[in-house]
């Protein structure tokens, strides 16, 4: 028996060596490894940063040419989210101006809208706004509502009697009064709802990828198994390979890209590295399991690169699991990053600890069991299949 332990020990160290071999010599395994995971976060938090816009043109068309409408102008470019960059005559003018990318919206002031309001009628402003880009969008959006709902206060507050207690005027100017906290992402950016997310999903498919490479190349290169009697240690050894190399990427990637970038850190440290190391599993033995049907390099783009879209809605950060239809709700409990990023954001954005975050923490566990042994099926298929020694 103790024979038998030293041999696979061997064994598994053989295939630790040889995979850090086969991976510094491999250069795209090297760019899925290592320059993937150190470029793309940065990347995707360069796009989104800063987290919110200001100043974004505007063009108005003011119709009534009145106090009321010169004072809705004045609000509305007070505001840090528009600036008014002029007066149009008329629609058309401001078309033109969206067509040149002069302004993104146009906000229209409809004729009497001062004459109505003084018979307590409702006045409608029209706002169009270029949905091409979201973020403008929510901006000036959630300014112009603002300005409205404040003005609309004013106003009703100079149709009391003077002298009226201050508690009337509470009454009339917000028969409701509420309060908006925006939880776990103070300032509401995109940045700090997705890039969580896609930190996760880079780990994942740069796991993916470069385990897929590397078979790719076995294949291509005709080389087999070393020792096709003792599988587990060399997929151990290999996953002691990936594992090691990752332990820089992991820290990387879920801690100094949020505090560099300054996203929500509310998590332990140790908790997320707890959380990082099923992910990481899983991922390995998932791409260990897949990369034995990749024959040629080529085949990796066309088989793994295009899943990442798919993965990030499979992952409920963009539309909820619940209500996604059974068949892809299924298949999301089947992808690691899923549940890797349902823990990470409850940890790190939210401030859970891993006990509260333990369903995707169990849920990682399974998977890799399930994928270890998956993986360890096809690869003693394959080391029966081939014909040619490392």
């Amino acid at each position: 028996m103790l024979k038998r332990l030293n041999l696979e020990i061997t064994v598994l160290f053989y295939y630790w060596r040889r995979e850090y071999i086969q991976v510094f010599r491999n250069v795209e395994a090297l760019v899925f490894f290592v320059l993937l995971p150190l470029a793309y976060p940065i990347l995707y938090a360069l796009i989104y940063n800063p987290e919110e816009v200001t100043d974004v043109p505007v063009a108005v068309v003011d119709n009534s040419r009145s106090r009321l409408s010169r004072e809705i102008v004045h609000n509305f470019d007070a505001t840090p989210a528009a600036q008014v960059i002029g007066c149009c005559a008329n629609i058309d003018e401001a078309k033109s101006l969206m067509m040149q990318r002069a302004c993104y919206a146009v906000l229209v002031i409809p004729e009497e809208i001062d004459k109505k309001l003084l018979r307590n009628e409702q006045g409608i402003l029209l706002f169009y706004t270029d949905m091409s880009l979201l973020l403008n969008y929510k901006s000036l959006y959630m300014a112009l509502t603002d300005v409205t709902l404040d003005m609309g206060a004013t106003m009703r507050l100079r149709t009391l009697p003077i002298g009226v207690s201050s508690s009337i005027t509470d009454i009339a100017t917000q028969p409701v009064p509420y309060t908006s906290i925006v939880m776990y992402n103070p300032t509401s950016g995109v940045a700090s709802f997705l890039i969580p997310a896609v930190l996760v999903l880079i780990l994942q498919q740069s796991i993916v990828l470069g385990i897929a490479v590397l078979a790719a190349t076995r294949h291509e290169q005709a080389r087999r198994w070393y020792a096709p009697h003792h599988i587990v240690a060399q997929l151990c050894g290999r996953t002691l390979c990936y594992l090691s190399i990752y332990i820089f990427n992991t820290i990387y990637l879920l801690h100094y890209v949020p505090y560099i970038f300054g996203y929500p850190q509310m998590g332990d440290v140790i908790d997320i590295l707890l959380l990082s190391l099923p992910m990481i599993l899983s991922s390995v033995f998932m791409a260990s399991m897949l990369s034995v049907w990749i024959r040629e390099r080529e085949h990796v783009y066309l088989a793994f690169v295009f899943t990442s879209v798919i993965f990030i809605f499979l992952s409920g950060i963009a539309w909820p699991r619940y209500a996604m239809p059974l068949v892809w709700r299924f298949m999301s409990y089947m992808v690691p990053s899923t549940w890797g990023i349902e823990g990470f954001v409850q940890i790190n954005t939210m401030g859970a600890t891993l006990a509260q975050a333990s369903r995707a923490y169990i849920a990682l566990w399974l998977l890799t069991m399930v994928y270890g042994i998956l993986a360890l099926l096809t690869l003693r298929y394959e080391c029966r299949k081939s014909k040619y020694k490392l």
